[in-house]
């Protein structure tokens, strides 16, 4: 408890006197993706900041960011030092950063990362919907069905899903009755499942671990091909010796520990692992396939 304080104390006078100087800040700020339960997010932060305090022998302190684009412009600006992003966010940062930005680890699924297009289980009862080994068999028949993505910027939850519907021959903002962004993958999740929408699209991890109740609510009909996704991401400024202890602490979890193990259960991960920033140029690709301006 009195290093949890300490580490609280130092962040307060961080950010209240050297957040937004250009030098490293003495507290090692980071924070995470809000892409799901922010409460439970935060929760999971703190116990990773405590723990990796301890390892690195420094301050540090979880910054919680209200949006995908937050999190990317707070590692440009000397808010934070490294973040956890997904596959797209990835490739903003390291292009914001300009040769300053680069992947510390990722997960272990992360290099074989897919999404699930779920259905309401009553609008598929009512033959508005179909399990299909591929998107193409709903060409045609998507014109009284309500669809969400989840943030427009999320790779698992837009991107992605986006790319495969129009391989697919089906544009999304032409074919479904609707389309909406539901802003995360727990409330695709829960749109599906209450009917305020007929299908969407998120996260296999994040669906995996829920309840089964909330499964039978909203069943998959779809898995998409793998691609990358999720990874830690860190600023050079805060020099390349803590970058590889950093790196290592990570690396290091280890899923025999048990406090090691709780932290990697909450990232729905076995291990993290090294990645460079060239595993990420499938995911620039699609990115950039878009008309400019279609994901801001």
């Amino acid at each position: 408890m009195r290093h949890a304080i300490v580490v609280a104390v130092l962040a307060s006078v961080c950010f209240s006197s050297c957040a937004d100087e250009d030098s490293p800040s003495t507290v090692l700020r980071f924070s995470v993706l809000p892409d799901w339960n922010k409460g439970k997010l935060s929760r999971d932060s703190q116990k990773l900041a405590s723990l990796l305090a301890e390892k690195l022998g420094l301050a540090v302190a979880y910054v919680p960011s209200n949006d995908y684009t937050a999190c990317v412009n707070a590692l440009a600006a000397n808010k934070i030092d490294f973040v956890w992003l997904g596959g797209k966010t990835t490739c903003d940062a390291i292009d914001v950063g300009q040769g300053a930005v680069h992947v510390l680890a990722t997960r272990d699924i992360d290099l074989r990362f897919k999404s699930y297009f779920i259905g309401n289980h009553e609008a598929v009862l009512a033959g508005k919907l179909t399990e299909v080994e591929g998107l193409e068999d709903w060409r045609g028949k998507l014109n009284a069905v309500r669809f969400t993505f989840g943030d427009i910027n999320s790779t698992s939850g837009h991107l992605m899903p986006r790319h495969f519907l129009t391989q697919a021959g089906i544009d999304p903002d032409k074919d479904f009755s609707s389309v909406g962004n539901s802003g995360s993958h727990s409330a695709t999740l829960q749109s599906v499942a209450n009917g305020t929408v007929d299908c969407g699209a998120l996260n296999y991890a994040y669906y995996d671990a829920v309840s089964e109740d909330l499964k039978a609510k909203a069943q998959i009909l779809y898995t998409t091909p793998e691609y990358v996704d999720y990874a830690w991401v860190a600023h050079d400024r805060i020099g390349a010796a803590l970058i590889g202890k950093l790196r290592q602490a990570l690396i290091g979890l280890d899923s025999e520990n048990v406090r090691d193990k709780a932290i990697l259960d909450a990232w729905n991960a076995g291990s993290f692992r090294v990645a460079t920033d060239e595993q990420w140029a499938a995911i620039r690709a699609v990115r950039d396939s878009l008309p400019k301006g279609f994901l801001k």
